[in-house]
């Protein structure tokens, strides 16, 4: 336990510093209209009723602005708006075989990137979305499901672009609209590219 809490405080003063320090120019880079690239690959996980372990490789492409609403004691967020695709397969769970789907997905999220400046930094995300797939499943009774999304992960200067990479957490389910709606509870590692 003692690591955990040396890295907390590590990460607490680092976080700190970086935003005592933030230069105006470097803040204003940051939110500014911008476009994302994201490639991603995770699997879903057995949780909170979900049966189907699947795993799925994707790509997404996105578009945000900055978005004063969503301020939190003066660190800045954009509204993140964005399209993806994501081919997903699974051994078979619950008497049905070996399959694999594809699906489309959209979905609009807040991000938070500190500290304000330019360099290596941390990023939240949080929002929700609407995913079709052309395969129901043991976990998804529905093809139209919602999708409420969260992530966390690190951010670095790459020039003119910014490079992230971190772990989005995406909770599939049809709201109990359709059949038993186990849901699915996916966890994806996502490489972007800001420009």
């Amino acid at each position: 336990m003692h690591w955990r809490s040396s890295l907390v405080a590590a990460l607490a003063t680092a976080t700190s510093v970086g935003m005592a320090t933030d230069d105006p120019s470097d803040t204003n880079k940051l939110n500014v209209p911008s476009y994302y690239f994201n490639i991603f690959g995770g699997q879903s996980m057995t949780v909170l009723g979900s049966e189907d372990r699947r795993t799925g490789i994707g790509f997404g492409f996105g578009y945000g602005r900055p978005e004063p609403r969503f301020h939190i004691k003066g660190l800045r967020a954009q509204l993140v708006y964005e399209a993806y695709y994501d081919h997903n397969s699974s051994r078979g769970a619950s008497g049905d075989g070996p399959n694999q789907a594809e699906t489309f997905g959209v979905m609009a999220y807040g991000r938070w990137r500190w500290p304000q400046r330019r360099g290596f930094g941390f990023y939240a995300t949080l929002g929700w979305g609407l995913q079709y797939t052309n395969r129901t499943s043991i976990d998804l009774d529905s093809n139209v499901n919602s999708t409420p999304m969260a992530g966390l992960g690190f951010s670095w200067d790459t020039g003119d672009q910014e490079g992230s990479i971190g772990l989005r957490f995406l909770h599939i389910s049809n709201a109990g609209t359709r059949g038993r709606n186990q849901g699915q509870n996916q966890l994806y590692l996502v490489y972007g590219l800001r420009f």
